[in-house]
């Protein structure tokens, strides 16, 4: 007995060794969850706990916080800005669409801004289910998330709930988009994200199509998880009213002029009769067919979700004029659908493919729509366009270089620019064919030496001569003083020294920050037979070190703003998968036409040519 005591006793000991660190009442575990153990943070979420206080980190310590500029590639007008005014969320007034880490965007946006995001994330199916487009950065990405296993998973998702969490609105909803691989791992996480009390809905779609297996029953649905702020939050029940026939759908094969299905038949007596589809609430069972091949909706990849399944969200959690969000946005139709039902919008994508489709399909629903449609802008994150840097104004220029070196652009004096940790900074011209000369070093050289400032200066530019180069040299060894020289290169950032406040925070953050060349096209296109025309850009060469051209898209009656034709913005080889780099096309009919072809490689440059053809 005495034995046993003891044993008893270090047990208990051992026992309650341990320090449980304090958590803030955000992650309390949930009264429903009884004496069920659950972890109150979720993964990722770090609680540094020292000499008894108490440090809360977040997700720091996983994906520690950088800063990366925004530059606007392009905007988009439909001729109604006036209409719209700017927001801290829309500083210029337009609807944004954003090509970089979503992560890093999402946390340059306001909070309590948005008031619906649907997702619908990488599924943790493997690498190769989830890479669509091709682009490097698409690859690099899905190659992060899976290095980690399911846990991985979970933390690179959590970190952007968090993220969604803090741009919701309080009165605003959330949508996530998995399969059967995790979903049940990612409600658990969402549980201690949003609080097991605001879980609302775990919603089926249910699709249809043939499918045979011999060892289990077809899988046959995915999982949407529903989750509020708060308790306070936005829903039309009726909104979402629907055909209660699903699956008569294709016997309702007419619209009326509300939009209503119906179908025409004929009775016994000879008559002939009209049916309307019955009407009612759903269920969480969403009983929507995949986007079919023959669907005018289609552009052409394997995952794209139908227009109705989003339509169905979004009227049913937002109202017009509100702000609705996709961070993975991926083929753009919650884009397009937001667009169409008179919402605000915001779509984020790390493809440049993917982000070149969304503005196509959302600038053919804007052309479409009745009501005025806001502008929308093309934002780059951490992939920046050397061409459009090349116009930018010389002091909008230094700015944004200078922060992208992770500086303080101030305007110190003439010849000095910025501050980065007390070492003043000096920027270059624009354009890429300038160089910095032995002139430009005495002048900086003089203006820290006035200034008073420490022995050190870095200066920033695309070249620099070789007399500039001897001429820092020489100051180095006489004046003790040194001049570092950080060269921009034309596709990336060579020198390490540029990107090394990025890249020395993680080791995923090396591929963030790059300045890249559009691709030189090159067309041709020739007669077929009667109206039909062959147009190829097979010799079109990449000129980004390991580019390859990924995808070309095709106006054949070129307008205002690029709008793909029905069929020809993602053309892929079903055998190899690669992109289709031709296309034949048969006009409608003789006359005058202006053609467009928009080319994107793999490493995130897009050129559109346009040019003047008359068929014949």
């Amino acid at each position: 007995m005495k034995k046993e005591k003891i044993s008893i006793e270090l047990a208990d000991e051992q026992f309650i060794t341990p320090e449980i660190p304090v958590q803030t009442e955000f992650y309390k575990i949930p009264a429903r969850f009884g004496s069920i153990p659950v972890d109150e943070a979720p993964l990722g979420y770090e609680v540094e706990t020292r000499n008894k206080e108490t440090k809360v980190t977040k997700f720091e310590h996983a994906y520690p916080r950088i800063f990366l500029p925004l530059q606007e590639v392009r905007r988009v007008e439909f001729g109604h800005s006036e209409k719209f005014e700017s927001t801290e969320l829309f500083p210029t007034g337009a609807n944004r669409l954003f090509f970089g880490d979503n992560l890093h965007i999402m946390r340059q946006l306001p909070s309590k801004s948005i008031d619906l995001i649907y997702i619908d994330p990488p599924f943790f199916s493997g690498r190769n289910y989830n890479v669509i487009f091709g682009d490097k950065n698409e690859v690099r990405s899905f190659s992060d998330i899976w290095e980690g296993g399911m846990p991985g998973y979970l933390v690179w998702l959590n970190v952007r709930l968090y993220e969604m969490k803090r741009l919701l609105k309080d009165t605003g909803s959330i949508y996530v988009h998995l399969d059967w691989h995790a979903s049940h791992y990612v409600k658990v996480e969402m549980d201690k994200i949003f609080g097991v009390e605001n879980f609302k809905n775990e919603i089926i779609w249910k699709y249809f199509g043939p499918t045979s297996t011999k060892y289990n029953f077809p899988r046959k649905h995915d999982n949407i998880l529903f989750y509020t702020k708060s308790d306070n939050y936005y829903f039309d029940d009726k909104a979402t009213l629907i055909e209660y026939d699903e699956k008569a759908i294709r016997r309702y094969d007419k619209i009326d002029e509300n939009g209503k299905s119906y179908k025409i038949y004929n009775e016994k007596d000879g008559n002939v009769r009209i049916a309307y589809k019955k009407e009612g609430k759903p269920t969480e069972v969403f009983e929507i067919p995949f986007v079919q091949g023959t669907a005018t909706e289609r552009i052409g990849y394997p995952t794209q979700k139908p227009e109705k399944l989003l339509e169905r969200i979004i009227l049913a959690s937002s109202k017009e004029g509100d702000v609705v969000a996709d961070f993975f946005a991926g083929g753009g139709t919650s884009a397009s659908v937001a667009q169409r039902l008179n919402r605000r919008w915001i779509a984020c994508d790390q493809s440049r493919i993917a982000v070149s489709i969304i503005a196509d399909r959302v600038s053919i629903i804007s052309e479409g729509t009745l009501l005025p449609a806001p502008d929308f802008t093309i934002e780059h994150c951490g992939i920046y366009e050397i061409p459009v840097l090349e116009k930018t104004e010389e002091e909008k220029f230094r700015e944004f270089i200078i922060k992208a070196f992770g500086g303080k652009p101030e305007s110190i004096s003439k010849n000095i620019h910025g501050i980065r940790q007390g070492i003043p900074l000096y920027v270059g011209k624009p354009g890429r064919n300038t160089k910095i000369t032995k002139e430009d070093v005495a002048k900086f050289a003089q203006a820290i030496f006035k200034e008073k400032h420490d022995n050190f200066g870095t200066m920033l530019a695309w070249n620099f001569d070789k007399s500039a180069k001897e001429a820092a040299a020489i100051l180095a060894a006489r004046e003790n003083k040194r001049i570092d020289f950080v060269r921009l290169n034309l596709v990336r950032i060579e020198d390490d020294s540029y990107k090394e406040h990025i890249t020395s925070k993680h080791k995923d953050y090396k591929e963030l920050l790059s300045f890249i060349q559009p691709p030189e096209v090159r067309l041709d296109f020739n007669k077929v037979m009667g109206l039909t025309y062959c147009f190829d850009v097979s010799e079109s060469i990449s000129m980004n070190p390991d580019g390859v051209i990924a995808n070309v898209q095709w106006d054949f009656n070129y307008k205002k703003y690029f709008t793909s034709s029905p069929g020809y913005s993602f053309m892929r080889d079903k055998k190899t998968g690669k992109p289709i780099l031709y296309a034949n096309y048969e006009f409608p009919k003789p006359g005058k036409y202006t053609i467009a072809c928009s080319v994107q490689d793999n490493q995130g440059g897009e050129k559109t040519v346009v040019t003047k053809i008359e068929i014949k």
